[in-house]
């Protein structure tokens, strides 16, 4: 739900809860919306104001999807039998749609922030391995023997993306299948511009 829906969806509450004391549909929408930045609003206020039929002055603000225009809908149908009635339930319902409104939006936000974190993981791995894969032939000189070691092949510090490119594929399947690639592609990356970059380095001392 965007912003804007949010908004429009706070002041049909703000609506309910001025019809559910008495004051009226009509005259609630008009104490709602006659100051409102938002066009079609300001308008509503207007027709109403002007004498028009509440069904027919909130044309402008059904003219979109959305639940405020389902609820706005529910409001007006209703206020044709008991008004007040209808505000009472109809802020009922809005108030679980809200509750389960914020809580879908902060399973979003928390799997935004684990998609996040698996990117940096990716990173953090393709450059880990890169950084042991150039370590890898000076390490292997530490021994405890007299004997010769066979020098590494060339294109060894490569071989690391053999397993850094598959994990990350694997933690954002985790984490989102949709993005999956995209974690290979990051871990690829970093394994490239280490193996670049910190190579040469260890290849000089």
């Amino acid at each position: 739900m965007s912003s804007a829906e949010m908004r429009r969806m706070n002041k049909l509450r703000q609506v309910m809860r001025l019809s559910a004391r008495g004051k009226g549909m009509a005259a609630s929408v008009v104490e709602t919306f006659k100051d409102s930045e938002i066009d079609e609003e300001r308008k509503t206020a207007r027709r109403i104001l002007l004498g028009r039929p509440l069904e027919d002055s909130v044309g402008a603000m059904t003219s979109g999807g959305g639940q405020s225009r389902d609820l706005l809908l529910y409001l007006v149908d209703q206020a044709k039998m008991n008004a007040p009635e209808a505000s009472r339930q109809a802020d009922r319902l809005t108030a679980m749609f809200e509750r389960w409104v914020r809580a879908k939006q902060e399973r979003l936000v928390d799997q935004r922030i684990m998609q996040t974190r698996s990117v940096m993981v990716s990173a953090i791995l393709g450059g880990v391995t890169a950084m042991l894969a150039a370590l890898a032939p000076v390490l292997s000189t530490f021994q405890l023997t007299l004997t010769q070691q066979a020098a590494a092949p060339a294109g060894s510090q490569y071989l690391g993306l053999f397993l850094a490119v598959p994990s990350a594929f694997f933690l954002g399947m985790f984490f989102s299948p949709r993005r999956a690639l995209l974690n290979s592609a990051i871990s690829a990356a970093a394994y490239m511009l280490v193996v670049y970059f910190f190579a040469p380095l260890v290849l000089a001392i």
